[in-house]
């Protein structure tokens, strides 16, 4: 009985450390980054897209642009990239971009922004849009 107690808890333990692990490692950088734009557009039609990027870490200046990366045919592909305005201190950041509207896959694009410092990449949310 004991040994069945034993590795119940063994399992435990290793299933709590998979799911805690990776969000350890995404707060590692230092930065979070939350994209947002509109819900719905055209095809064809410009859409603007922003991120706010938080920074515990205050590397400021030293953070390389911020790319906007598309899903097509299942790869995330590079088609913009900004220099992140940051505020006096360098703990919040803003970029904002335009681009025109394409769907991937059924109609919807699928975008997030990844950015390179000092701490790692980071990367933001997926925003999904929905192209008519």
């Amino acid at each position: 009985m004991k040994l069945r107690s034993l590795l119940l808890l063994a399992v435990v333990v290793a299933l709590c450390a998979a799911v805690l692990a990776p969000a350890a490692s995404a707060g590692s950088t230092g930065v979070t980054i939350k994209l947002k734009g509109p819900r719905a557009a055209a095809q064809g039609a410009t859409i603007r897209l922003s991120a706010t990027l938080k920074n515990s870490l205050e590397y400021g200046g030293e953070n390389g642009p911020a790319v906007l990366l598309q899903n097509k045919d299942g790869h995330l592909r590079r088609i913009a990239s900004k220099t992140v305005a940051w505020e006096v201190g360098g703990s919040i950041g803003f970029v904002f971009f335009r681009v025109k509207a394409a769907p991937s896959a059924m109609g919807i694009a699928m975008y997030r922004v990844a950015l390179k410092s000092r701490g790692g990449t980071t990367r933001s949310n997926v925003w999904r849009v929905a192209i008519d």
